[in-house]
């Protein structure tokens, strides 16, 4: 049996019958070269790592055979050459020592270059949007809480000149009730929510009254005694005894060479300027009311809050009021769900507030941030099939020329390399081809050597 040192290429003749168990070593005398003979298969193995003592002794003294000397006659099967892994094991063990695909690292890298610069754009963008409008919804909150606290400074003033007017009166300067009631009953026919004028000497006695009833003493009334005490304007929210109903009272000095001789007066119902602030709505959530100087409600959207004159005295909004912040306020509803608000303070003291779910305030902030996202996405999608693509019309030839590589490195010369690339890639087939075609002269001038 002849075998070939495949590291020198030198031979020798074994005989098999020698060779003691299964396997057997010995060192090449020319190179040094491990070389394993295998008794059954006929064939020998490499081992690089068998050190030179743990040969077997049974071919130690394998003889060294010229390679004049070899009969060339001798069939094929007898020459052991090398063995080695199949072509497709050794291909796959290089397969399974790949790590992240270069496919991976374009896509990814494609990815980050396009998508950073906008997700840092989205978030930019995205957070001078917020901004924007909440400035925006602040600056339109505060605008509606100003219009209606004018209309409530519109409607009081317009009551409290006429009083004034009819005040400074010589009818009314007078004292006299007999030219008193001419005057109120004109006033009230004039200002038909002013249900009941009245006049108080000094004393809170009445004097006179549009309604022709019988007199009373309204000493006991505080906008009697504010009056009376050197005050140019008092008011009070109650509930009217005449009329039953919620009522507010507004009281003006009457004077006469500069001294206060006596009180001038009116009851009048709130359904003017109370309706127009329970009726106003922002939405479906969105609302006003109004409280006087004392927290007790004025106008609201629920009847009964009127009504019995709710004390909201420790509202959130009243008491922004109450300090003049003039911004958006934040806080909890009796139901936990999160509210704004904007409140603004009248004249007379009087708190004018409007109040709005958040999430219902902030709706076209919701909308803007899906389409903002439904954007991102579908710009990750686009972005994420460009790089696919792309990715492959790079990565396919590579792998192509891989797998050719591959397989004329395990001695499969014969591969077509094809490439009509004009690029790198083109200039690595190239490469590649020469390369097949440098291995494959070398293998036939060592074949020619070796006959």
């Amino acid at each position: 049996m002849i075998v070939i040192c495949e590291e020198c290429g030198k031979k020798y003749k074994i005989d098999p019958g020698k060779i003691k168990g299964e396997q057997a070593r010995f060192k090449c005398k020319a190179c040094s070269h491990i070389i394993t003979v295998n008794k059954v298969e006929n064939r020998r193995e490499p081992e690089p790592t068998v050190e030179p003592e743990t040969m077997d002794s049974a071919v130690a003294d394998s003889t060294e055979v010229p390679e004049e000397t070899i009969d060339k006659s001798e069939p094929p099967s007898q020459v052991v050459e090398p063995s080695a892994p199949p072509v497709a094991d050794r291909i796959d063990r290089r397969k399974k020592k790949a790590g992240m695909g270069l496919t991976t690292k374009v896509i990814l890298l494609m990815l980050l270059v396009s998508l950073l610069p906008g997700t840092i754009y989205f978030i930019l963008s995205f957070k001078q949007a917020n901004d924007r409008i909440v400035s925006d919804t602040t600056q339109m909150g505060m605008q509606t809480a100003g219009v209606l606290a004018d209309e409530v400074d519109e409607w009081l003033d317009k009551n409290i000149r006429v009083l004034n007017t009819v005040a400074q009166m010589p009818g009314i300067q007078s004292m006299n009730r007999f030219e008193q009631e001419i005057l109120l009953q004109t006033v009230q026919k004039e200002y038909p929510w002013m249900y009941l004028v009245f006049t108080t000497d000094i004393n809170g006695m009445n004097v006179a009254r549009n309604d022709g009833k019988e007199l009373k003493d309204y000493s006991d009334r505080q906008y009697v005694q504010d009056i009376t005490s050197g005050k140019d304007l008092t008011w009070q929210n109650l509930i009217g005894k005449t009329s039953k109903q919620p009522a507010l009272v507004i009281a003006v000095p009457i004077r006469k060479n500069n001294q206060t001789i006596g009180v001038m007066a009116a009851a009048m119902t709130r359904d003017a300027i109370s309706q127009r602030i329970a009726n106003w709505r922002q939405g479906k959530t969105g609302y006003a009311f109004l409280v006087d100087q004392y927290g007790k409600v004025v106008s609201h959207q629920l009847k009964e809050f009127v009504e019995e004159q709710k004390d909201l005295s420790n509202h959130p909004l009243v008491k922004a009021a109450n300090a003049n912040k003039n911004s958006m306020i934040e806080f909890k509803n009796d139901n936990g769900r999160d509210e704004i608000g904007f409140s603004k303070t009248t004249q007379l003291g009087w708190a004018l507030a409007i109040q709005q779910e958040k999430n219902e305030a902030f709706a076209i902030l919701k909308e803007s941030q899906m389409f903002a996202f439904a954007l991102m996405g579908a710009t990750f999608i686009v972005v994420l099939i460009i790089a696919y693509i792309a990715s492959r019309a790079i990565v396919t030839p590579i792998r192509k020329l891989t797998d050719a590589a591959n397989r004329i490195s395990v001695g499969e010369l014969g591969v077509e390399i094809e490439n009509k690339s004009k690029d790198e890639i083109g200039d690595l087939a190239e490469a590649i081809t020469r390369m097949q075609d440098s291995i494959r002269l070398s293998i036939e001038r060592l074949r020619r050597r070796r006959r």
